[in-house]
């Protein structure tokens, strides 16, 4: 017990302790939990590596059917003691096929080996790749049955194997994986890769020496509600080239609804000067016809030139020594948000009838411009505040793209959160795209750019949308250790990007969705069918054509990158992006020796070379493959991961195949001296004492904490040593010298 608490507590990697450390030894005063050089010397469990072997026992029990003998198979094999029968009359069902008892014990020596070598791993999913660099490496697969296999491990006996088949097939020849099973019911594995999506934690019969692929509970940094709440106070965090990410603004729309209605108002507003401003200096014709049925009123400018100008002084605290005026009504706004709607999405332009001169227009103008310079001060992610408010709504706890959905309406937004569960949606602000047209003036087009920022649109390659896809390694969570595979995956949309319409084909690069509307995929499937006319050829999508890193890396040098912007950019970026997330989220980490964990992290580009972090995914997709290029991936990621855990605990200069070590924590040996720890024991006293009916009424009354209650009072007893799971700031000195406290007079 005492072994599982500190392992929990204290380990921080899975390497061996150092030989000269004697296990054995005790100091004369009590251990200090946080003392990392006394940790060291506490027993510590063992992990066994691969290729070490065991002096322990590790015989299994083998199956008697095959190895009896022939010669004395009344004595050994109780096949043949049925009552009645003679040996002659069984002696057939002894005297095994030499091929046959040759494959038996071929499959047992090499499951021997493997148990006495710690090399049995169970996989939980389809792996093949995983499969194959483990079996390389002599590793042998535990197998279950179809009962236990969707259970937590360890939770249920794994002891019928009528899923595996007969260990004898119908041609006379072993079943191998039947055999394995029958040989290894009653071993626990050394390695378990689970791929539960809805994996939550590991069953407590789990021993410490086990390796694990999972982090217990990981949905609390994971899970896109978890994440934004993290990233929300990670700011304390950030440090230069080191850590540091963009991230989209998040809402929960269950508790943060009006925080995020408010955003999304203010947003509108903001869109709704940038159009205006947009029309002014590109000499769009903004002036509605007078036969239109639906025009935009000059008020509905002042109205967001207001709003702009409240929000910039409650964000440079110009509003504290000002009276507040009248806010806005729901039906105020709601007006202003249908005007803006008919605007931004359906083309509607301003009252004619209105406009007097073009005085109020130009006023107006001014006035947005102003306003606007100023709110590219005070606003972080003024850039995020593209002019269509396109919101995104994702399942919280889903993956593969499902439940995702892309509004611009508030009241649809507001209606489908009231229709599902508590926590179910986050709410997030889409990397939306802005179209400016084509004008001659140069002036012009730099000063729409300065001030409603056309950067901010997502970078799309030949008029398509695309996300990355960084795969990144866990091997320690204190200090916490991060390995980047150096090559990562992009991931297209099918469909050529536009805002017109909010398709999943369109705007959801995951590959799970995409998969649904591939050309390619489509045209194999109807050849299978034996289709006597080929389908028409349609020109190939980005997706087909297999982009890697390289090759965005060359096609971002042809449109005027200097120096290699993949690789100096945008990777250093996606880095620090990683660095920062895991860091806050490491307390909510286990701190489990024997543990790693793969994720994936996606992110988005926008022209302006920013990199903006979009979610974590744990348990990524890495089987089956979705192109040659995924095929080379998965592998390349899976065997070049079994690389890091398996020989980076061995020999630190071990090859790491696609992953380099991009962070490692500094812990300080000792923690820094905060002052004393103040720890009081004793026994609960009555503040509150009914006094005697004897005592006159005037006198009765509370006596707390005074002279007369002084034999009462709770005795100082010496500080104890802590047993909580994670570490507090304690006093060292106290903690060394408990054993010699006295209590204090």
């Amino acid at each position: 017990m005492e072994s599982a608490c500190q392992d929990k507590k204290f380990q921080s990697s899975w390497k061996l302790p150092p030989s000269s450390v004697d296990p054995n030894r005790r100091d004369s005063s009590p251990v200090n939990p946080y003392h990392r050089s006394i940790c060291a010397r506490m027993t510590r469990p063992k992990w066994t590596l691969p290729d070490m072997d065991d002096q322990s026992e590790t015989g299994i029990s083998g199956l008697p059917e095959f190895e009896c003998d022939a010669d004395s198979c009344m004595d050994a094999c109780s096949c043949c003691t049925l009552s009645g029968k003679t040996i002659a009359s069984y002696r057939g069902c002894c005297k095994m096929k030499q091929s046959t008892r040759e494959a038996y014990w071929k499959i047992k020596a090499k499951v021997e080996n493997a148990v006495k070598k710690h090399k049995i791993f169970l996989l939980r999913g389809e792996l093949p790749k995983l499969k194959e660099a483990l079996e390389a490496r002599g590793w042998v697969q535990k197998y279950e049955s179809t009962r236990t296999r969707t259970l937590p491990y360890g939770t249920a006996a794994n002891l019928e194997a009528h899923s595996l088949g007969d260990i004898t097939q119908s041609d006379g020849t072993l079943n191998e994986r039947a055999v394995i099973f029958a040989l290894l019911r009653f071993k626990q594995p050394d390695f378990i890769w689970d791929c539960r999506n809805d994996f939550v934690e590991w069953h407590r019969g789990l021993g410490c020496n086990v390796l694990l692929n999972r982090y217990q509970r990981s949905f609390v940094y994971t899970s896109k509600l978890g994440m934004a709440r993290l990233l929300e106070n990670a700011y304390w965090l950030y440090e230069e080239n080191v850590s540091g990410a963009l991230f989209p603004r998040a809402y929960n729309p269950s508790t943060d609804q009006q925080a995020f209605v408010e955003d999304f108002r203010r947003t509108a507003a903001v869109g709704l000067l940038r159009w205006f401003v947009r029309g002014v200096t590109t000499e769009e014709i903004l002036v509605a016809d007078p036969g239109e049925r639906h025009t935009i009123p000059t008020a509905r400018l002042e109205f967001a030139i207001e709003r702009c100008e409240e929000f910039v002084a409650v964000a440079t605290h110009e509003d504290i020594d000002v009276q507040k005026g009248e806010q806005p009504s729901e039906e105020e706004w709601n007006c202003f948000l249908d005007d803006y709607t008919a605007a931004l999405h359906h083309e509607a332009g301003i009252d004619s009838s209105s406009i007097v001169s073009r005085e109020p227009l130009q006023r107006c103008f001014l006035a947005a411009v102003a306003i606007l310079e100023k709110l590219k001060t005070v606003d972080p992610q003024y850039e995020m505040s593209d002019i269509r408010d396109i919101w995104i709504l994702k399942p919280s706890h889903l993956c593969c793209g499902n439940g995702i959905v892309i509004s611009h309406n508030l009241k649809d937004i507001l209606r489908r959160v009231e229709l599902k569960p508590k926590n179910y949606y986050i709410v997030q602000k889409y990397i939306g795209t802005f179209f400016c047209n084509h004008v001659s003036r140069k002036n012009r087009i730099q000063f729409v750019k300065r001030v409603i920022n056309i950067s901010e649109r997502p970078l799309l390659i030949k008029k398509t949308k695309f996300d990355i896809r960084l795969w990144y390694l866990i091997t320690s969570t204190f200090p916490l250790t991060i390995w980047l595979f150096k090559e990562a995956f992009l991931r297209f949309s099918s469909k050529p990007y536009t805002h017109s319409t909010y398709h999943e084909a369109i705007h959801i690069c995951n590959t799970a969705v995409q998969e649904k509307y591939d050309d390619e995929k489509r045209r194999r499937q109807e050849r299978r069918q034996g289709d006597s006319e080929e389908p028409a050829s349609s020109s190939s999508s980005v997706r087909d054509q297999g982009w890697d890193c390289e090759k965005l890396n060359e096609y971002l040098k042809s449109i005027g990158h200097k120096g290699e912007p993949y690789y100096d950019l945008i990777y250093p970026k996606m880095t620090e992006a990683i660095v920062l997330m895991m860091l806050a989220a490491q307390n909510h980490m286990e701190r489990r020796r024997c543990s790693f964990e793969l994720y994936g992290a996606d992110f988005m580009l926008a022209e302006d070379m920013s990199v903006w972090l979009i979610e974590i995914n744990t348990n990524p997709r890495m089987h089956p493959p979705s192109s040659r290029l995924t095929r080379r991936l998965y592998s390349n990621v899976l065997e070049s991961l079994v690389k890091v855990i398996m020989d980076v605990p061995v020999n630190a200069c071990a090859d790491t195949g696609g992953f380099s070590l991009v962070y490692k924590q500094n812990i300080p040996d000792f923690q820094p001296y905060l002052g004393s720890y103040l720890f009081v024991a004793g026994k609960s006293m009555t503040l509150h004492e009914r006094p005697p009916e004897s005592t006159p009424r005037k006198e009765r009354r509370a006596n707390i904490c005074g002279l007369r209650s002084k034999q009462q009072r709770a005795r100082t007893a010496p500080p104890m040593i802590l047993h909580s799971r994670e570490p507090n700031v304690a006093d060292l000195i106290d903690h060394l010298n408990a054993a010699q406290c006295t209590p204090a007079n």
